[in-house]
């Protein structure tokens, strides 16, 4: 099936619906199909046109079977950001998928046969220009965790390709997609939401993945909202409530989002100009499947609620996805520039280069870098960032006045319950983030040495200081490393706590054949006294390493960096090529405790 919808838009129906806009014999396709080929739209269209760019909407291979097919043809790939690893790396997720993994329930083998390299990623909230027009890239996770839709204006309408999110007025095609892991109502939950994003876009045309174009009425869009909030009412005995974020102002200047997994403040001036420290998930519509999306709820109620003009400036607490997932976002929208501590600068901007928990695949350029004991002054206000080892090793302590008050905003070091429900207890505590023993006995030091009006805590929200709160704090802390350093079996605690002390950077990285990759090996010693390290690097067959062996000194308290180059073979057995290194330390073999994987 042919059909010519606008002047430079048509419809051709495949295994799925796919969409051409052709502009002076150039043809962008929205999916691609199974059995599309280049020559099919010469056919159609005219011998001279070319097919230059796919927009893909999700991995599934109803939608991209042909997508190899075209670019060997010359077209590019553009893919969802959120799904790379389901289009680029098909081939390892295929065979390292277990079926015996009986509580993951979206068919990671329904793919394509073979790996698509990607020209260009689609990442959420952005545009992608083609011939002059935009296509807006709108999430619409739900049929698949990853799911994208594409806006553009063409001919005088609006229109939205929706992929899979809805084949008709009030349907979709198959349901069984949306429920992403076992018992889960996740992607239901998220079909939810991304209608009702839809039904806000005031469109003039609806393009399905499967299915015929069509007229999205309010009754189209609600013919299947209804039925899908009945189910979940069946399902949670529990009317679904649709998210919507909730103010507390705390001062005249400052405000928390109190609803959201982490804490945002934000602080504005009378004009609407905004900072804000910290913006993760701000949803009722977590993606556990694929954790690192931010679908944006929040900047909508900013303007209507908060009268928020601009976003300027982004201060984070540390790097944890629920405290900068929304970073991108705020970007692409208000052009919203990051300020860091020297030290956190590296793993923002580079977050494939480290084994590190909870990072945002999407690195983020740094504008200004704050230094210990300067202040970034902002519309009349002095804002202080200073790296301070906390619940993680990167973390920051952000402090400010405005309003006759003291902020000092800590992140996750203490958690606001801890506070609001008057508890002693460890709120968040994970090795990988390479956290230091001494540094829960520093979390309140620091506090105390500040003595704010407000501390804002990244779980619980802004709570005021209390002294003799802290002090008890101080000393339930006290214990806590008091007992580690008991348990631990090493020269100090910190060997025994910190899994990193020896790591490579990077830490993971794509290769390709013959290719020579330099890595850096960053020492840690934690101890006293000087420590004398020996190096001996060993990989698989083939790969060739220089130098295999070094000796070095590293002083007290001190970190070492050297550099090591891995020259890979021609052809490859293996899908991974892992870098260990063996370590003698002060004249005791540890082993081989730290390793960079290389893959292809």
């Amino acid at each position: 099936m042919f059909q010519q919808l606008t002047d430079h838009l048509f419809f051709v129906e495949d295994t799925c619906s796919i969409y051409a806009v052709c502009v002076d014999g150039k043809v962008l396709l929205i999916d691609c199909g199974t059995h599309l080929k280049s020559e099919g739209f010469e056919r159609l269209l005219g011998k001279d046109c070319s097919v230059e760019r796919i927009l893909l909407t999700h991995f599934h291979r109803d939608q991209c079977a042909s997508a190899n097919r075209f670019q060997a043809d010359g077209a590019e790939i553009f893919i969802p950001f959120a799904e790379r690893r389901f289009l680029e790396e098909t081939d390892l997720l295929k065979a390292s998928y277990d079926t015996y993994d009986n509580y993951t329930s979206y068919y990671p083998g329904r793919g394509t046969l073979t790996d698509i390299h990607s020209n260009g990623y689609a990442y959420d909230y952005e545009s992608i220009i083609w011939c002059g027009i935009r296509f807006d890239v709108v999430p619409l996770p739900g049929h698949t965790f990853g799911s994208v839709g594409y806006q553009f204006e063409i001919d005088g309408k609006l229109v939205l390709a929706c992929g899979d999110l809805m084949s008709a007025p009030g349907k979709i095609q198959q349901y069984f997609w949306s429920q992403w892991s076992y018992m889960s109502f996740q992607g239901h939950v998220n079909h939810l939401e991304s209608l009702q994003t839809v039904a806000s876009l005031g469109l003039d045309l609806i393009l399905p993945g499967h299915g015929a174009p069509f007229i999205p009425t309010p009754a189209a869009v609600t013919g299947l909202q209804k039925p899908l909030e009945e189910l979940y009412e069946l399902f949670h005995g529990q009317a679904f409530q649709y998210y919507r974020p909730e103010f507390r102002q705390l001062t005249s200047h400052v405000y928390e989002v109190v609803n959201s997994v982490a804490r945002t403040y934000i602080v504005q001036d009378e004009s609407g100009h905004a900072l804000l420290i910290d913006c993760g998930y701000t949803s009722n519509a977590p993606i556990s499947a694929n954790p690192h999306r931010f679908i944006d709820h929040l900047t909508p109620y900013l303007e209507t609620e908060l009268g928020t003009e601009t976003v300027e400036w982004f201060l984070p607490s540390h790097y944890h996805d629920d405290h900068l997932a929304g970073y991108p976002m705020l970007k692409t929208k208000y052009g919203t520039k990051l300020a860091s501590s020297p030290e956190l600068k590296d793993i923002l901007e580079n977050p494939h280069n480290y084994d590190m928990p909870c990072l945002v695949p999407q690195g983020a350029q740094v504008d200004q870098v704050i230094e210990r004991g300067h202040p970034f002054h902002w519309r009349g206000i002095d804002f202080y960032m200073e790296q301070h080892h906390g619940q993680t090793l990167y973390h920051h302590l952000i402090w400010f006045s405005v309003d006759d008050r003291k902020f000092l905003c800590i992140g996750d070091n203490i958690s606001g319950v801890s506070f609001r429900e008057n508890r002693d207890y460890i709120h968040s505590f994970i090795p990988k983030n390479r956290t230091p023993v001494s540094s829960y006995r520093e979390m309140p030091k620091q506090i105390l040495d500040h003595a704010p009006d407000f501390i804002l805590t990244g779980h619980g929200g802004g709570v005021p200081f209390e002294k003799t709160e802290i002090e008890r704090w101080q000393a339930w802390m006290e214990r806590w490393q008091t007992l580690f350093t008991q348990i631990i079996d090493q020269p100090h605690p910190n060997i025994g706590m910190d899994p990193h002390w020896i790591e490579f950077c990077p830490y993971k990285v794509h290769i390709a054949p013959g290719e020579t990759v330099k890595f850096k090996v960053i020492i840690t010693n934690h101890q006293a006294e000087a420590q004398i390290c020996q190096l001996h690097f060993r990989s698989i067959e083939n790969v060739n390493l220089c130098p295999e062996k070094t000796e070095i000194t590293i002083p007290a308290n001190e970190k070492y960096i050297c550099q090591i180059q891995a020259t890979f073979p021609e052809r490859f057995e293996t899908h991974s090529l892992p870098i260990v290194v063996d370590v003698t330390w002060n004249g005791k073999r540890l082993g081989e405790v730290a390793e960079a994987i290389a893959y292809w």
